[in-house]
This record gives structure tokens, C-alpha cells and sequence, in this order.
């Protein structure tokens, strides 16, 4: 894996995509299989020294070694959503899952 990442305007639609299409089909906490599995496969092509799976339910977490000494970092993100009707009707990507939604 290379020691710098460098995210092109295409890579941030496409992010910004998937995470509109994982916001219109939210799973509530010990729900998030398919979330999960979604994540993992947008993770692999990023080729992490390895992927975690099934930690404490759901979650996930992908490991990059790198190659230098340095700061380590993480990042939480939440798969969850909400047992909670989405009402904002202004958003292309508003849940399309009844009484829930990722608020």
C-alpha cells in the first residue's frame, strides 16, 4: 500500500455516493449485516493488511500497517440507524426504509 493517498474528485463522488445509498437503507443496531458487508467491500480494494469482521456484532475494522514509523490513526464511523421515521423530504437520499432512518 502506498505511504500517501491522494483522492481524486471522482473518489469523493463515488464515496459520496455509497454513503447516500447506505443512508436510504438503514439497519438498526444488530441489524447492520448487509451494511457491514458493504463496507468490507468498498474497504478491500483499499488493500488493508487486514480486515476484521464480526467484532461485537456488525463491525468492522480495516488495519493498515504501512510501511514508516509514525502517528497512528483511527477512524469510528457508525453503521446504525435509528428507530425513527425520516421526515426531511428535501434530501434525493432520504431512507426508503419505513420508521427508520439515519438522522
Amino acid at each position: 500500500m502506498p505511504d500517501d493517498i491522494i483522492l481524486t474528485n471522482s473518489d469523493i463522488s463515488e464515496l459520496k455516493a455509497w454513503r447516500r445509498a447506505l443512508h436510504q437503507h438503514p439497519e438498526l443496531s444488530g441489524e447492520e449485516a448487509k451494511t457491514a458487508r458493504q463496507v468490507v467491500g468498498m474497504l478491500k480494494p483499499t488493500n488493508p493488511n487486514r480486515i476484521l469482521t464480526d467484532l461485537g456484532g456488525h463491525r468492522v475494522a480495516a488495519i493498515y500497517e504501512g510501511t514508516i514509523d509514525g502517528p497512528t490513526a483511527l477512524l469510528r464511523c457508525e453503521l446504525d440507524g435509528l428507530p425513527i421515521a425520516e421526515v426531511n423530504r428535501d434530501i434525493p437520499h432520504i431512507s426508503t426504509v419505513p420508521g427508520k432512518g439515519h438522522l
